[in-house]
């Protein structure tokens, strides 16, 4: 494929993921590794992880790793495809990162799918897990457990409860809850799992913090 022909396939697939692509995805359409290799090294493109790159010119936006870590673990998903039911969802820390809610950073990037994944990407995990589609909104072009999800599962892999307090009251003070009762029920639940005495209510103690 000549060059011409290769950038303008590629830049239609990543008009739809903020400049991004994958090396998978640009096999799809006839676009040969040695063609990107090419077009890296004149800087038409640029790689950002393996198998992710960005469209030469392209701005670079504040979810770019965490988009490209995305796009890697399912690198032949159709541009645009983003179903919750099938697309790996961005939870725990990275989904609060994404929202800008909290003072957590995004890494390691933390995803969960509805089948078995793995990676030796040191900085990425994967967990198995099939979510209801009414706990999962989108993100600047990421599937992303919506805030009170995102609470909870904090709470559950052991988030310092400082950080986890900031989550939920940057998250309320947004209006991003849908459910405030719910969620109150669902993290009062796990109070004893985190050493709260018999009866204390540890969403009242996050709001304390």
């Amino acid at each position: 494929m000549k060059t011409i022909e290769a950038i303008r396939a590629i830049n239609d697939i990543a008009s739809s993921q903020r400049g991004l692509f994958t090396t998978a995805q640009a096999g799809v359409l006839g676009v040969e590794r040695y063609t990107l290799s090419r077009l890296e090294r004149f800087g038409n493109i640029e790689r950002l992880a393996k198998g992710v790159y960005r469209m030469g010119g392209s701005p670079s936006v504040r979810e770019e790793d965490v988009l490209a870590a995305w796009l890697s673990i399912d690198p032949r998903r159709r541009p645009g495809d983003i179903s919750a039911e099938s697309a790996p969802v961005a939870m725990g820390a990275t989904a609060a990162w994404l929202y800008g809610i909290g003072e957590i950073g995004p890494s390691p990037y933390e995803f969960c799918t509805p089948e078995r994944k793995q990676t030796k990407r040191p900085n990425l995990i994967l967990r198995k897990r099939r979510l209801d589609p009414k706990d999962v909104a989108i993100v600047s072009g990421v599937p992303a457990t919506k805030p009170g999800r995102t609470v909870v599962d904090l709470i559950d892999s052991g988030e310092d409860l400082s950080l986890v307090a900031n989550v939920l009251a940057d998250a309320l003070g947004r209006g991003l809850v849908e459910g405030e009762g719910e969620l109150r029920e669902s993290v009062d639940a796990r109070g004893s799992k985190v050493g709260m005495p018999a009866g204390a209510s540890l969403y009242d103690a996050l709001g304390k913090r």
